[in-house]
């Protein structure tokens, strides 16, 4: 004797029903994770890069070390920004490579952050590896991606798509220093 499972209909239903709920769990987990991500950067532009550039040591360009230090010129390049700040600093014990550039158009100037820290084994972005997420975080527009070993961000006020255009030229940049 044979059970009955129900109506084509009901199964359906059911069937779509899971479906939702499925999508809806990836989809909630994926907004979280990378805001979680995308605070690592904007955070660090506030506790580390503004930081230095509001207690006057704008102009240093010692720390980036000998992996970044050649990035340098290619990101200033890519960008058409004047440099502000380069350096290392430490924020809640996580290390990170801040390049900060002044980047103005028609009299207006704007500070934008070129952020590198070391990715965590768990730090990694949902959908594409590599692919370049955009979003906003505490006031500031965010475009982050992985890169080797490395989670980097550009952090700025300047409105969304201009900031995503400029991290789509410093990606194959950072990419050529990073993956190495």
């Amino acid at each position: 004797m044979s059970t009955p499972r129900g109506s084509p209909q009901v199964r359906l239903i059911s069937s779509l029903a899971m479906l939702i709920v499925v999508i809806g769990g990836v989809w909630y987990y994926a907004v979280r994770r990378t805001g979680e991500l995308f605070d690592i950067g904007a955070n660090a532009r506030v506790q580390c890069a503004m930081a230095e550039v509001n207690q006057g040591r704008a102009g240093r360009t010692e720390g980036l070390g000998d992996k970044f230090a050649p990035m340098l010129q290619p990101i200033l390049d890519a960008a058409t920004g004047k440099l502000v700040y380069a350096d290392r600093c430490t924020v809640a014990e996580r290390a990170y490579v801040h390049i900060v550039l002044s980047w103005g158009r028609g009299g207006e100037t704007t500070l934008i952050s070129v952020i590198l820290t070391q990715r965590g084994a768990q730090e990694e972005f949902p959908r594409l590896p590599g692919a370049l997420h955009t979003g906003t975080r505490n006031g500031y527009s965010v475009a982050a991606f992985e890169s080797g070993g490395y989670l980097a961000y550009i952090v700025s006020a300047l409105p969304g798509e201009p900031n995503r255009k400029l991290a789509a030229r410093l990606k194959p940049i950072i990419d050529r220093f990073a993956k190495t």
